[in-house]
């Protein structure tokens, strides 16, 4: 697959129509690159390039990433984000000596909660006043 540069700063990658989405063009990081071994793949540009934390000292990773929206039982799933970050961060602070400041928000009210509320309160006036399906 290849990667192109456009006249607007864009960059997009060839093949598929889904693979043909215009980014904006990646920048490398100020920050120096020497003793970082990790190298992680860039998905704009589809190439590898050296990880360089942002901060003066090149040791400190700030990390957001979206949660689970929790509106029904638990299932494996949501587990899922918190056992993989888990791994990824271990492996950046035990194993490449990174400090991490990490943050993931749990979406805990939308309309689907909300729905559910309602439907379910309703079910319940409805088996109270002993009415059965049929009628």
């Amino acid at each position: 697959m290849s990667t192109t540069t456009s006249s607007d700063n864009t960059t997009s990658s060839g093949g598929d129509v889904a693979d043909n989405v215009h980014h904006p063009k990646w920048h490398v990081p100020q920050g120096s690159a020497s003793g970082a071994p990790l190298v992680i793949n860039n998905s704009l540009t589809d190439a590898p390039v050296p990880f360089v934390p942002i901060d003066k000292e090149g040791k400190r990773i700030t990390w957001y990433s979206c949660g689970p929206t929790v509106y029904d039982s638990a299932h494996l799933g949501h587990a899922r984000s918190y056992v993989t970050f888990d791994i990824i961060q271990r492996i950046l602070t035990d194993y490449f000596g990174y400090e991490m400041f990490y943050v993931m928000n749990i979406t805990d009210i939308d309309d689907k909660i909300i729905l559910r509320a309602r439907r379910n309160y309703l079910f319940e006036q409805y088996k109270k006043e002993g009415k059965s399906l049929a009628q």
